[in-house]
């Protein structure tokens, strides 16, 4: 299911006080007196910024000053560095967009910063690492050009009283997605029932997935994965076990197993793990909305579980070789999603097949396509149309990665070839 993603208080402690009380009485004399130090910045553009802000062109800028600001609109004032933002101690909101900042590791001493808008920097693989720090602390950072939330794929289609949404998900991402785009969270409002791939919040998924994995991604005849693999890639594949600290039983896991959960430990590390369908699910629940799952857990899982062994260590493989690069290609990801680029995501998903690869493989790789993305699509579409012709005068949110919408068959030409209208919403 990972494989394929179209789905900041201090403590102190006082130390033996009645006997250094004449010692700290100095020290405290002496901060008090510095309270109203003159602060300077490394970045001209920055310091000339904060003076606009304060309408002060010449003269020390004064700690007392600045230290109770709360709010600050710096947007496309060239700045490269941040050095120097910690005096900002009240700081709650800031502007920050169109800037050519690198670095934001300085932000992360804004003790009471909510709010962060780094649209337009150059914010590389490492800086949102960074500011992975920052959203697990409830900082809402804004990293991504969208004036009405991320963009995302959203059609409708309708048949007298009964109206069926349908999202196009992908199943992670940053947390600074949400909330999405005001239409799409205007369907979800007035949906009755939430329809995604399967039920990830539902109680018994956990027991259910692991008991799969169990069955489908073991070896069952006394093997392990080193049995299984080249020496060369089983020890890319125990460096990975012991960076990650992961327990030896996994080494009964078979190749597509191990594959996803690479990829899974890639993204949980980068902070990467807010799926719009995890985020919709979980509204659903909070709200009380009934959720029909249009596949179960096995139905997926067995999509890998089927495959060759010689083509589960081509998806191992290429989860290893790819360490480096897979936060990238997520970002990149995430960059056309957020923007609504349909033709982007598609030149995107089109596979791409070396004149040299093994024609055995390519075939296999092919028909693993069709079951992946055509044959669910048909199954997902027929439920959809039941839904329709039933007419129960209900709303549907049907919330799926957005490859079964946009890749041919997909369920939206399905439906039209059925005869359905489906109106492109946002």
């Amino acid at each position: 299911m990972n494989k394929y993603y179209i789905n900041l208080g201090r403590s102190g402690k006082l130390r033996h006080w009645k006997l250094n009380i004449l010692f700290f009485l100095l020290a405290f004399m002496l901060v008090g007196c510095q309270s109203d130090e003159s602060v300077t910045f490394q970045d001209q553009n920055f310091e000339d910024a904060i003076r606009t802000e304060l309408d002060q062109a010449e003269g020390d800028l004064m700690k007392s000053k600045i230290s109770g600001i709360t709010e600050l609109d710096l947007e496309e004032e060239e700045i490269e560095d941040l050095s120097g933002i910690e005096v900002f101690d009240s700081l709650e909101k800031i502007n920050l967009k169109h800037n050519q900042i690198v670095d934001v590791s300085p932000l992360r001493e804004l003790n009471n910063i909510e709010y962060i808008n780094l649209v337009g920097n150059n914010i590389d693989k490492k800086q949102y690492q960074r500011l992975n720090f920052l959203w697990k602390d409830g900082v809402k950072v804004i990293t991504m050009e969208e004036a009405d939330g991320p963009g995302g794929f959203l059609w409708k289609v309708q048949n007298r009283d009964t109206t069926v949404y349908m999202l196009g998900t992908i199943h992670a991402g940053p947390k600074d997605f949400y909330p999405m785009h005001e239409k799409i969270e205007n369907a979800y409002d007035e949906a009755d029932i939430v329809m995604p791939e399967i039920d990830i919040t539902s109680s018994s998924l956990q027991s259910e997935i692991t008991k799969l994995y169990m069955e489908l991604g073991t070896y069952q005849d006394g093997t392990s994965i080193e049995d299984h693999i080249s020496d060369d890639l089983y020890a890319e594949l125990s460096e990975v076990f012991e960076e990650y600290n992961l327990p030896s039983e996994m080494e009964v896991y078979r190749p597509w197993l191990l594959s996803n959960i690479v990829d899974s430990l890639t993204l949980q590390e980068a902070g990467y793990m807010y799926g719009v369908d995890d985020y919709f699910l979980t509204k659903a629940k909070e709200d009380d909305k009934e959720v029909e799952p249009l596949e179960t857990a096995e139905e997926q899982l067995s999509l890998f579980a089927d495959t060759s062994e010689a083509y589960q260590n081509e998806l191992l493989k290429s989860s290893l070789h790819n360490l480096d690069t897979y936060e990238e290609d997520m970002l990149e990801l995430f960059s056309f999603y957020s923007k609504g680029d349909e033709e982007a995501l598609l030149n995107y998903l089109e596979p791409e097949y070396e004149t040299n690869s093994d024609d055995e493989l390519q075939e296999e790789d092919q028909a693993f396509m069709e079951k992946l993305n055509d044959d669910r699509n048909v199954g997902m579409a027929e439920q959809i149309e039941n839904h329709l012709e039933e007419d129960d005068g209900h709303t549907y949110f049907v919330i799926v990665g957005t490859a079964h919408l946009v890749m041919e068959p997909s369920v939206i030409s399905i439906l039209e070839e059925s005869g359905y209208d489906i109106e492109k919403v946002h």
